[in-house]
C-alpha cells in the first residue's frame, strides 16, 4: 500500500474535488448564471424551498472552485433575496439542513464538499 502524504486541508470540510459535472448537469435546468457579476437566477422550474437552496448553495459553490466570486458563503437573507423563498420559511429549513449536514455555519452557510454529491441528488429527485 502506498502511503499519500496529507496536509490539515484535507480536514477542512471545503477541501477536495467534487463532481463539476453532475453539478452542472443537476443545475442546468433550474438556473442561469448571468455575466460579468456572476449572479445566479432560477427559471421557471418546480423546485421546492430546500431543491432551492440547495441548487443555490451549488452554483456558489461551483463559482468560487472555479475563482469566479471570492466567496461562496450565503446568508439567510441572502438565501431569501436570491431565491424568493419566504423569509419565514428560509430559517427553520436552514436548521433542517444543518442537521442533515448538507449547510455548514452559524450565520454564513455552505455546503461541505462531502455532501456535494447528496445535494446533487437531492435536486436531481423529481
Amino acid at each position: 500500500m502506498k502511503y499519500e502524504k496529507l496536509t490539515i486541508e484535507s480536514l477542512f470540510s471545503d477541501s477536495g474535488p467534487f463532481d463539476e459535472d453532475a453539478v452542472v448537469h443537476a443545475l442546468l435546468p433550474h438556473i442561469v448564471i448571468q455575466k460579468p457579476d456572476y449572479e445566479i437566477f432560477f427559471k421557471e422550474t418546480k423546485l421546492s424551498a430546500k431543491r432551492k437552496m440547495l441548487a443555490y448553495g451549488l452554483a456558489k459553490k461551483l463559482l468560487k472552485r472555479n475563482n469566479l466570486i471570492a466567496k461562496e458563503s450565503i446568508s439567510a437573507l441572502e438565501l431569501h433575496q436570491k431565491t424568493g423563498i419566504k423569509k419565514g420559511t428560509v430559517d427553520p429549513m436552514l436548521k433542517a439542513l444543518r442537521e442533515e449536514g448538507l449547510f455548514a455555519g452559524k450565520k454564513d452557510y455552505e455546503i461541505p464538499a462531502y455532501k456535494v454529491q447528496e445535494a446533487v441528488s437531492m435536486i436531481n429527485e423529481e
